[in-house]
């Protein structure tokens, strides 16, 4: 049985169709009549061309509400060919209440009209048309309502007409963030009502991206709303949380957390009382699906829904006299409401701000796990737009932490030891998680079995080295006062290293740094692309110790890639045995500009490729038996620089090299040369590089090295120099060019050019240049800068050469720095002597102390680690202090060439 078409219903033509596509939209007509029963006509006509289509459009739903809905169906047709067929009568209709979210506890109590239609074919159109009568009564008779504009399918005839009467002030928007042509309505007023008519033809589908930001709005839409701001809104919303008088059995609850000493006890009290003993669970018929319950009603039934949950909160903190407010938002939209219309529509979820000793905090109460400090709980809204349910809110606000870096950290540290290449390692791993991170896992770890826990810490390993097992049991950490959780635990490793290709192969992966920037699918979109993670700020360090042969000389170095959405930092040093990686990430966008896709997919890229992923040994690395027992570090180095000579000099000799890499490669081999001071011969391959490549700062700092090394300042000054006019920002140029400014004598000159490259270094080289400029404005006289000063005392702790710049800076005596550099062992410990014994050296130089620095000048040479520049320019400094006077047991090498 059908019902006729209202006669206030304008009805449309169907366009002719050509469009071979599978399915087309021949009709989208959507009409609606304002009056005390609000109506809204829609009629919706498609062309299945595709049998495959014809299974979901052979099958129509409509939703409705029947505490203040109804539906009237009123034709069902289907034309093929020249005919039109009736199928209103002989379709199946059954009405379903299917709750679908039920399992997330929510029940609407709204029905499903399901109608299915018989006899469908390829190529015919499937004319469908029906009424929807009534508006919740919750919004108090405020009209709003919204309906697409865009279609997943191309569209013939698109249209929407609002009727309503003249005197009622109903506002409209076409809302979508894509550019598009502008939608111009036809506006007419007649017998008191005003009617608005909107219409596009030919409308193109529109196709949605993978991972598009939930706050871009890709499918346009319309809007109507009676609302007139944002304070109506609120007004309209202040009527659903009317204060109220609670029950005895909340007033006893108040009264026991009334005896708590402070408001923020009080307050976190009140949140985990509600949160802990009224489980979600959400009635939402009728007005329920905005107005709550009274508090006394849902303590006793001890469920509510978030709107529930809010007002019980509400009511508690009123009563212990503590200021509180409902907060309205969308749940899963962070922006994106103001360029809507002032609507109540859009809110689906309720959440309380509290104000504390003039601190406001928004909690949530349907959340569990949160305890302890305000200003540590976990913000899973953090950004979010929402409305304050108060009288003065004329505006939407923004939730923002100032403290949201502390609360969206999460840190990874994996210390491995491996003491033969043949028998197992040994893992130790610690993860510390924040906020909402440690309330998950604090509720996941609540929730399993001790058994389970041990099964999962110990297969957690299992993908990145098959057979780990655990070694002990686990230690948790439950931080509640200031919501920190942590796991340390540690793991026996069958095959820690692994043979590939003659190399020893150590693998890691920051395992918490995944799935926060993702890469997108194509470098090209036309939407903003969702940066999962944000926001989010970590770090993931793996600190490996190999077996003693292992030998490696790789000063630290970092990596920064930054851009505007992430900044991704890399430090990693490799001495001796020892090797730490450490990746600090930030998130800084919730999502990347479209037209920013493909430099974004690029850096992220790079950053990955920066992680590396593994250590690395090869054989070259490892001392043999003999070696182990008798060679020093120094002799070993010289050895490894004479093979490297030896191989580039085989590479130049083959001749298979273009110019610019035969130029590099004399480079190397010069450099290689100069470190072990055959001066003359590294001038003949500099020299023969720039004449290859005369105008490259690359060629130019190769010769200004040697020149360097040779003691030749004035030419090493005037390449460098050349190289800088060239346009060159590496920050090693201005670094060289900076010490060779210092041993000629020219310190102005030399603060200057270690400050500018200071400016272009990597954090790791930042320190290094700060040793520099902190002992080159002891010599000038000048205060060190506080920035260095702070960032010294804060680092002291860290990894070397952080110790010595503590020390330079006096946030370190100079007698725990060496006890620090004597913590270390094997050739990292050697290592750290040579650079450390220098800057002590410049410590007392600058005190006034030069027989003790020259004695620690001497302690630097005395190591012979040749590769560094500290050893270099402890030569030099030496040579000073005995034109000076000072006595120096043995005088520097740096300007003889060695004969081989």
């Amino acid at each position: 049985m059908s019902d006729p078409t209202p006669s206030w219903v304008d009805p449309a033509p169907l366009p002719d169709v050509t469009n071979p596509q599978p399915v087309v939209v021949r009709l989208a007509d959507t009409q609606y009549l304002v009056n005390q029963t609000p109506v809204v006509y829609i009629r919706r006509a498609s062309l299945i061309n595709d049998a495959a289509s014809l299974t979901a459009a052979g099958r129509i739903s409509i939703s409705f509400a029947p505490e203040y809905e109804r539906v009237q169906l009123h034709a069902i047709h289907i034309h093929r060919g020249q005919d039109r067929l009736d199928r209103t009568g002989t379709s199946t209709i059954r009405f379903l209440q299917r709750e679908q979210a039920l399992e997330q506890g929510l029940y609407s109590g709204r029905v499903t009209a399901s109608i299915l239609i018989d006899d469908l074919r390829a190529g015919d159109t499937l004319d469908v048309s029906y009424s929807i009568h009534g508006q919740n009564p919750v919004f108090a008779g405020k009209y709003t309502a919204s309906t697409g504009w865009d279609q997943a399918f191309p569209t013939l005839l698109r249209r929407v007409i609002l009727n309503h009467p003249a005197e009622r002030q109903i506002a409209w928007r076409m809302i979508g963030d894509r550019p598009a042509r502008p939608v111009v309505p036809i506006d007419t007023v007649r017998d008191g009502m005003r009617r608005i008519e909107f219409e596009q033809r030919a409308l193109p589908e529109t196709i949605g991206e993978q991972q598009t930001l939930p706050d871009f709005f890709t499918f346009r839409f319309l809007q109507f709303s009676e609302f007139a701001s944002w304070a109506d809104v609120a007004n309209w919303a202040n009527t659903l949380f009317p204060a109220i008088s609670i029950g005895s059995e909340l007033h006893e609850a108040a009264q026991r957390i009334r005896k708590l000493d402070s408001d923020q006890a009080r307050v976190s009290a009140a949140l985990e009382f509600v949160q802990t003993n009224i489980r979600y669970f959400s009635v939402s018929m009728g007005e329920s699906s905005h107005r709550p319950a009274p508090p006394d009603e849902v303590q006793r039934r001890r469920y509510g829904d978030c709107k529930d949950k809010s007002y019980l909160l509400i009511a508690l903190l009123r009563e212990l006299g503590i200021q509180s407010r409902p907060v309205l938002l969308q749940q899963g939209r962070k922006s994106g409401l103001e360029r809507t219309l002032p609507s109540a529509q859009f809110f689906d979820h309720a959440i309380v701000q509290v104000t504390v000793e003039g601190s406001s905090f928004y909690l949530d109460p349907t959340r569990l796990g949160q305890y302890g400090r305000l200003d540590r709980m976990g913000q899973a809204h953090e950004g979010a737009q929402v409305l304050i349910v108060a009288p003065e809110t004329s505006e939407l606000s923004t939730i923002a932490s100032a403290n949201i870096a502390e609360l969206v950290r999460q840190d990874t540290a994996e210390r491995a030891t491996l003491s033969s290449f043949s028998e197992p390692g040994q893992l130790q791993i610690r993860i510390v998680w924040n906020g909402v991170k440690a309330e998950q896992m604090r509720l996941s770890h609540e929730r399993i079995s001790h058994d389970q826990f041990l099964r999962w810490m110990g297969s957690s390993l299992e993908r990145r080295y098959p057979g780990a097992t655990l070694a002990g049991e686990p230690a948790v950490s439950d931080d509640r006062l200031n919501n920190t959780f942590s796991i340390t635990a540690a793991y026996k490793v069958p095959q820690l290293a692994v043979d590939r290709s003659g190399n020893w192969v150590v693998y890691f992966s920051p395992e918490n740094l995944k799935d926060i920037l993702l890469t997108p699918a194509t470098a090209t979109r036309t939407t903003p692309l969702r940066i999962p993670g944000y926001p989010f700020e970590g770090t993931y360090t793996f600190e490996m110790t190999f077996p003693e042969a292992v030998s490696v000389v790789s000063d630290p170095h970092a990596e920064t890639i930054k851009n505007k959405y992430f900044t991704n930092t890399v430090s990693s040093y490799f001495r001796g045995n020892m090797a730490k990686v450490s990746v600090d990430l930030a998130a800084l966008r919730s999502h990347v500009d479209a037209e920013d896709t493909g430099k974004y997919a690029e850096d992220l890229r790079a950053a990955n490729k920066s992680i590396g992923g593994f250590f690395a040994v090869g054989k070259s690395s490892i001392k043999s038996t003999e070696e182990a027992g008798t060679a020093e570090l120094p002799q070993r180095l010289r050895k490894l620089r004479q093979e490297l000579i030896d191989k580039t000099t085989e590479t130049i000799k083959n001749g298979k090299l273009a110019s610019s890499d035969v130029a590099d490669a004399h480079c190397i081999r010069s450099n290689a040369l100069s470190d072990l001071q055959r001066f003359d011969e590294a001038a003949q391959d500099a020299n023969e590089a720039v004449r290859l490549v005369p105008n490259s700062p690359s060629t130019l700092g190769c010769r200004a090295f040697n020149y360097f090394n040779a003691g030749q300042f004035d030419k090493s000054i005037a390449d460098y120099s050349k190289a800088v006019s060239l346009g060159t920002q590496e920050s090693e140029i201005f670094r060289m060019r900076g010490l060779a400014r210092l041993y000629s004598g020219r310190l102005e000159n030399a603060q200057s050019d270690l400050a500018r490259a200071s400016e272009l270094a990597d954090k790791e080289a930042k320190t290094y240049l700060d040793l520099w400029l902190v002992a080159i404005g002891g010599r000038l006289g000048a205060k060190v800068p506080d920035s260095i000063i702070t960032r010294a005392a804060a680092e002291s702790n860290g990894e070397w050469p952080r110790p010595a710049l503590a020390m330079l800076t006096g946030s370190m005596s100079p007698e725990e720095l060496l006890k620090r550099m004597d913590e270390k062992k094997g050739d990292d410990r050697q290592m750290a002597l040579a650079e450390g014994y220098f800057y002590l050296g410049q410590h007392y130089l600058v005190a006034g102390d030069k027989k003790t620095a020259a004695s620690y000048f001497q302690k630097t040479r005395d190591l012979d680690i040749f590769l560094y520049i500290e050893h270099v320019a402890a030569g030099y400094e030496l040579q000073r202090l005995k034109d000076d006077g000072t006595a120096a047991s043995a005088p520097p090498t740096a300007n003889r060439t060695v004969a081989q």
